[in-house]
């Protein structure tokens, strides 16, 4: 989530329409697991959330939207200051719960436990996308006033920007 060269960098910025693109991606791909009983389809989000949080610079959504999106002008960058640390810290968790959900449905006879897991990340993508609340940027914020992950890189602590 990059800013173009013409923006001045008076903070960190994030470009809020991908990442209202990742989490409809994610949504679609969880949903989609879940209604196809799928579990490779788990498999496949958890690796491209870790990508995306790991290494955003070749995320595959970013790719997507960049190479894709964009030039078909399907969205425009919508780009605003905010510390993009919080947000690749919710898809890492995202990834996590993700990751073992695969792990549960591979590996154990408790699919429900891997499904209920998908369907975790479901929920809180599709509330991320629809009324903006991002929950794991909200767990990383407290985490940072009690010391535990660093401060977020704004004036002012967790703001909920809705949609």
């Amino acid at each position: 989530m990059e800013a173009p060269l013409n923006v001045p960098a008076a903070g960190p910025r994030v470009d809020t329409h991908l990442g209202k693109f990742s989490q409809a991606c994610t949504v679609v791909l969880a949903a989609l697991a879940f209604i196809l009983s799928q579990p490779v389809i788990v498999l496949i989000t958890a690796i491209l959330l870790a990508l995306s949080a790991i290494a955003p610079s070749v995320s595959p959504y970013r790719l997507l939207y960049r190479w894709v999106v964009l030039p078909l002008h399907l969205l425009r960058p919508r780009i605003v200051e905010d510390d993009p640390a919080p947000h690749r810290f919710a898809q890492g968790v995202g990834a996590v719960f993700l990751i073992a959900s695969s792990i549960f449905l591979f590996l154990t006879q408790a699919t429900v436990v891997g499904w209920t897991l998908d369907l975790i990340v479901f929920v809180l993508a599709a509330l991320n996308l629809t009324v903006g609340f991002c929950a794991g940027c909200f767990v990383y914020y407290h985490l940072g006033r009690w010391g535990l992950m660093p401060r977020v890189r704004y004036q002012g602590g967790f703001h909920w920007r809705g949609v």
